[in-house]
């Protein structure tokens, strides 16, 4: 069976959450289409990730070193190699300050561990992802413009990961005193291809 990661990073929970809203539209629609692929999910706003400081920087780096040795299967890289062995993983992130929430930065540091996600090879960095495709999905109260930057920040991760495809979904403007924000996410919703 195939594995689609759904990393929830929906701060506001998921009965206030517009961007969980698109987001399970997304994953309804997936699982219609595609019954073969059983969902995964890290819940940011229950769990949260490590915060790589100094001192666990180097903690991280031992252990990888341990684990390369032979020495030690670390679950301090539980959500590394389930990023890594997942066949497509769907984000889901409201836009705030210009990117998205912090929890979501903190778990890519964690599943940014060399050897498993990535490794460094004469020619530059190798990404050792399996997912075929990372789908990026974002709500915004206003309007987003050209300063999108956590899309362009998971379309980067991306090419980091050897991951090849990308696609962004996002709802914007429905804090905008005149615009109606249910339609504009049924319209949204409505939009994804799958």
């Amino acid at each position: 069976m195939k594995r689609l990661l759904f990393v929830n990073a929906c701060m506001r929970g998921a009965k206030v959450s517009r961007t969980y809203r698109l987001s399970r539209s997304y994953l309804i629609k997936f699982a219609l289409r595609h019954p073969e692929y059983r969902v995964e999910e890290v819940d940011l706003t229950k769990e949260v990730p490590m915060y790589m400081d100094a001192d666990a920087l180097k903690l991280r780096d031992q252990f990888i070193d341990m684990v390369i040795a032979g020495e030690v299967n670390s679950e301090m890289f539980y959500h590394a190699s389930q990023f890594a062995q997942a066949d497509l993983i769907v984000i889901g992130a409201p836009y705030w300050d210009l990117s998205f929430p912090t929890a979501l930065k903190s778990y890519i540091e964690n599943v940014a561990v060399r050897t498993i996600t990535f490794k460094n090879t004469a020619e530059g960095t190798l990404g050792l992802c399996r997912a075929e495709k990372m789908v990026y999905i974002t709500t915004a109260g206003g309007y987003i413009e050209n300063a999108d930057f956590g899309t362009d920040y998971c379309r980067g991760l991306c090419k980091f990961f050897g991951i090849q495809n990308f696609e962004a979904i996002r709802a914007e403007g429905l804090d905008i005193q005149t615009n109606d924000p249910n339609a504009i996410l049924r319209e949204a919703e409505a939009a994804i291809q799958i």
